[in-house]
C-alpha cells in the first residue's frame, strides 16, 4: 500500500514539472513599454479616481458607483501607455502629444482623450501647458476637478498645494477652469465645488485660494465640515474656518467622532467639535 502512494506522489510531482516547463510564455512589450494585457477602461477610471475615498461622497453615490458594468479592454498601445506613465512619470506621454505621435496613433478617439485628461490632471504645471499647445485640452468641468489629487507632490512627498494653485491660476486664464459640477450617476445627482474638494483632501492653502476668486463654501451637496473629518488629513484650521462661516456639523460628524481612535488621533479636532455641538 505504501509502495502504491509513493508511486502516485512521484506522478503528480512529474505531472507537475511537465505541466511548468510548457507554460504559455509571457507576453511581448510593445515599443519598448511593459503591456498590461488585462488593462481596462475600468482600470483606467480607477487611475483618475486616485485616492477618491478621502474626498466627501454621499451613500448614494457610493452605492451608485458599485454598479457592476463588464470592463471594455483597452488597445494595447493604450495599455502600454498607461503602464509606462504609472512607473515613469507623464513626460513621456506629454512628449507623445507634442510630436503628433498620440494624436496620429491608431488608438480610439475615446482613449485618446481619456489619456489626455489623466495626463491634465497628473502633470505639472509647465507640462500642462505644453499639452494645451498640443491642442490636449479640456473636453469637460470634470478636468478641473482631477487637478485636486495625490499625484502631484513636493520633495517631502506630500500633496504641492502651490502646484495645484498654479494649475487652477493657468485654467483660470484659458477661461477652462469650472468650480462647480454636478454628477449624475443612474439616478443619482450630487452638485459638488473645487472648494469642497479641497477641504476633502485637507488642503487649507487650495481653498483660502478659490475663496480669494469667488469660489465659496456654498453650491454643496453634503456637510463640508464631514467632508474634511472623513478625508486623509482632517484640518482643525480648516474646520474651524467653517465653523466661523457658520457652517455647524451635522450628525454625522458626531458619528465619525466616535469611531475608535480618532479622539486619540485627532485630539484637537475633537475637542473643537464637542465645543460646537449643536
Amino acid at each position: 500500500m505504501k509502495k502504491i502512494i509513493l508511486l502516485i506522489t512521484f506522478c503528480i510531482f512529474f505531472i507537475g514539472i511537465f505541466v511548468y516547463i510548457l507554460r504559455p510564455t509571457a507576453p511581448l512589450k510593445l515599443n519598448n513599454l511593459d503591456t498590461a494585457k488585462n488593462f481596462t477602461v475600468a482600470d483606467n477610471q480607477n487611475i483618475s479616481n486616485v485616492d477618491q475615498s478621502a474626498t466627501y461622497s454621499d451613500t448614494n453615490k457610493s452605492e451608485a458607483q458599485l454598479q457592476n458594468k463588464k470592463p471594455k479592454k483597452l488597445s494595447a498601445e493604450a495599455s502600454a501607455y498607461y503602464t509606462h506613465a504609472l512607473r515613469y512619470g507623464w513626460e513621456s506621454i506629454v512628449r507623445d502629444f507634442e510630436n503628433g505621435t498620440i494624436p496620429k496613433s491608431k488608438m480610439p478617439q475615446e482613449e485618446k482623450n481619456k489619456l489626455c485628461e489623466i495626463a491634465l490632471s497628473y502633470s505639472k504645471v509647465d507640462q500642462t501647458k505644453r499639452l494645451f499647445k498640443a491642442n490636449c485640452k479640456p473636453l469637460n468641468g470634470q478636468s478641473s476637478f482631477m487637478i485636486i489629487n495625490a499625484k502631484l507632490t513636493n520633495a517631502e512627498g506630500e500633496i504641492d498645494q502651490n502646484e495645484i494653485i498654479e494649475k487652477l491660476k493657468f485654467y483660470k486664464s484659458e477661461n477652462v477652469l469650472q468650480t462647480k459640477v454636478t454628477y449624475k450617476i443612474g439616478p443619482y445627482e450630487e452638485k459638488s465645488t473645487l472648494q469642497s474638494q479641497a477641504i476633502g483632501w485637507g488642503l487649507e492653502e487650495v481653498s483660502d485660494y478659490l475663496l480669494d476668486i469667488g469660489d465659496d463654501y456654498s453650491g454643496v451637496g453634503g456637510n463640508l465640515i464631514l467632508g474634511n473629518v472623513k478625508g486623509r488629513n482632517p484640518s482643525a484650521r480648516l474646520i474651524q474656518k467653517l465653523i466661523n462661516a457658520r457652517i455647524q456639523p451635522n450628525a454625522e460628524v458626531y458619528r465619525q467622532l466616535e469611531q475608535k481612535g480618532f479622539a486619540t488621533k485627532h485630539p484637537e479636532i475633537y475637542a473643537l467639535l464637542e465645543k460646537n455641538k449643536p
